[in-house]
Formats: C-alpha cells, structure tokens, sequence
C-alpha cells in the first residue's frame, strides 16, 4: 500500500513547473476560468446537450461536491505556483500535489460535470486536465508515462503504474463529461506506459514502479479497467488484448487469492477493497461488451465476497474506500443492484454528518476519527477530495426507482 509521503522531483522539474507561467506550457488556470486551448478541444456536443434531468438526493450530493470543491479550491490553491499544494499552507521544498494526491479532486470535477454539464462545470474540468496534462513526462524511455510530480522530466524518475492507471481513469471521465477526445489520447497514454514498461514480460504482472520491487494490485486494478474503458469508447483492439492479458494472469498464477478475492500485492495476500471494485466492474463490463459470460459470473462471485469480506459501513481510509465506492456505484448503474446504491448512499450520510472538522473540511474519517499516519498526513487535499468526490458520483446516478 502506498504511504502519504510525497515523492520528491528534482529541484530543476518544479522550477520548470512554475516557469509554465507566461509560455506556451502554463499551467491551468484556476478553476471556473476559461482555458481556451482545452474549450477549443470539447466538441460542441458535449456543451450544448441537455442536463439530466436530477432526482432531490442527486441535487443534494452534487451540492455537497460543488461546496467541495470550492474548499478545495479555497485552502490548497497554490497561487504562487499555479496548482494545489499536497498539504495546507505546505511549506515543504516541493509541495504541489502529486497524482496520486490530485485523483480525487480530478474525479470529483469529472463526475459534477457529468451530473451538470454546464458552462461552468465544463470548464472547471477543462482547466483542471490542462494542468493534469502537465505531468506527462516526455522523458522517460523508451515512451512517455505520467510521473508524480508536475514538472518531471528526467528519464530516470521513479514513475508509479498505478498513478498512470488512476490518471489515464481521470482523463476517460473528462471524455465522458465532454465528448474532447484528446482525453481519449491523454488516457491511451497511460495504458501503452503501463503496457510497455509497466508489464513484466517475463512472468507476468504489472510492477509497484519502476525500481520493480513488487507486483501491485493498485496498477493491476487500475490498468485492467483502463484498458476496459478505452475499449468501450474506442473499441482498441489493442485496449482488449491488454485488458485480457492483465486478467488472464490475475485469474491464474497471478492474484487470485484462495478467499475469493484478489490479493493487494506480490508481497501481500491481504484483500483490499479498492483494488476489487476496479476488477469487478472492468470484468461485468468486459461480459457485455464481448459477451463473455466466463467474466459475468467471475465478476457476480467477486461482488458478492467483497460485500461480505468489506461490509457496509467502511473505514479504511477515505481515499481508498472511496475508489471502492466510485466503482461499485458504477457497477450499480451497469446492472440495476440497488445494494451497491445503498452501499454507496450509507457512507456518504456518515462522510457528511461526521468526516468534517471544526473549519468544514473534510479531513476526518467517515466515523469521525482522526486518521492513522499511515493512511494520511495531516490536512491533505486527498483527504478532503476524496469524500467530495463520493458525494459527486452519487450526484451522477439516480436512487433505486
């Protein structure tokens, strides 16, 4: 599992950052501003189609998102650097966020501008991707790969497969709410890095990163479901092939653990349930899109033990449980379970009533807790983004009927 700690660049990547400003790579620009070289890429489609039409609960969680969001964007904008801070008032020698400390926020903004595609939804999410593109590193070999830290440019930088497998999710989403296909590309990116250089060709799997010093389920989940996504909007042969090649080995000699769900690493038989959902639902989708009834049951066993191993009321850590929760509401919509609804539905009522401390950030645990070290660093934007964006994909779906 991935402890809070930043990964650091080097002094000379984050200069390059911050000298975005004033060039024709300048970071995005604040949220709910225009940024036009990314509205000139979504297609017209995607800002003139009606906005669904909401039920009373989906209005109330894309409120609780779109207030934030605002925090969010209130407390760790970094208007020095043009971009978020991993911590409030950071004053570490590289602060900005990394991916994996910007997710959430990317996906709360993708899934309120799908619940509301509106003027101004669309563009806090285009001015969002434009600095998310910022972390693409044309560096590294022998292709380019998102690496942690905006700025990164050195062929020799530690680079995570799964930040590559949550970011290329991000940007899928981004083309979900805004038809731009470039998002499509920006997605395809981190699939062919996690493919090429991610996937050991030998025994199969797909490395924590590039020092290789285990198998990792957080880069299986994410990339076998990349590859899932990007084959539903593409069609990709080669987005097929890998999403069968990643569970072929899961399935096998790979993570299938003895209890029935997949293991969290090579070194760590232990379940943990954000890398489940990923696998669930990449394999429910698969059955549908190629009619593969092996996938449906595979997916139908999974679901039921992860509801019985993780139970309802979850309190891993807000950034994990809420992956967990983002793709069993997908599964919702997918095949009409209202438990996965209501699943989602329990702990977004405990996340508001309790996860907030005295200034109304959500910085606690969905029980009120103050989070372990290990799971977060004090005053973290992953934190509080990751409970917003739970609110925000219940936004996007309609209750059971």
């Amino acid at each position: 599992m991935r402890t809070p700690t930043l990964r650091l660049s080097t002094l000379i990547a984050a200069i390059c950052f911050v000298g975005w400003a004033g060039s024709a790579h300048a970071p995005a620009p604040a949220l709910g501003a225009v940024p036009s070289a990314v509205s000139a890429g979504t297609s017209a489609a995607s800002t003139t189609r009606p906005a669904p039409i909401l039920s009373p609960a989906q209005q109330h969680y894309l409120a609780l998102a779109q207030a934030g969001v605002a925090r969010a964007q209130r407390r760790w904008r970094d208007q020095r650097r043009g971009w978020y801070d991993a911590r409030l008032n950071d004053r570490e020698r590289y602060p900005l966020a990394t991916i994996w400390d910007s997710v959430p926020l990317f996906q709360s903004l993708d899934a309120i501008a799908i619940a509301q595609p509106t003027p101004a939804n669309l563009r806090a999410l285009t001015g969002f991707a434009a600095g998310a593109e910022r972390y693409l590193n044309r560096g590294l070999r022998p292709l380019a790969g998102y690496s942690p830290y905006p700025g990164d440019r050195e062929a020799d930088t530690e680079t995570w497969f799964d930040d590559n497998g949550w970011w290329g999710l991000a940007f899928v989403e981004a083309y979900r709410a805004t038809g731009a296909r470039r998002y499509l590309a920006d997605a395809q990116r981190a699939l062919r890095y996690i493919a090429t250089v991610g996937w050991d060709a030998g025994s199969g799997g797909i490395w924590w990163n590039t020092t290789h010093p285990y198998k990792a389920g957080e880069a299986l989940a994410s990339g076998t479901l990349l590859a899932a996504l990007l084959y539903q909007q593409t069609h990709s042969s080669f987005a097929l092939a890998q999403a069968h090649r990643f569970l072929a080995w899961a399935n096998t000699s790979g993570f299938s653990a003895s209890n029935g769900l997949y293991t969290g690493s090579s070194l760590n038989p232990t379940p943990i349930d954000y890398i489940e959902s990923p696998l669930i639902y990449a394999q429910a989708l698969l059955c549908r899109l190629t009619s593969a009834s092996g996938e449906c049951r595979r997916a139908d066993q999974l679901k039921a033990t992860a509801l019985r191993r993780f139970g309802y009321l979850l309190n891993f850590s807000p950034q994990y449980d809420a992956i967990y929760l983002q793709w069993m509401l997908a599964l919702y919509a997918l095949e009409g379970d209202p438990t996965l609804y209501t699943l989602a539905a329990e702990n977004a009522r405990d996340a508001q009533t309790r996860a907030a401390n005295g200034q109304g950030l959500y910085l606690l645990s969905w029980s009120g807790e103050t989070l372990p070290a290990i799971d977060a660093q004090p005053e973290m934007l992953q934190t509080q983004a990751a409970t917003t964006s739970l609110f925000a994909w219940l936004a996007v779906y309609p209750p059971p009927g």
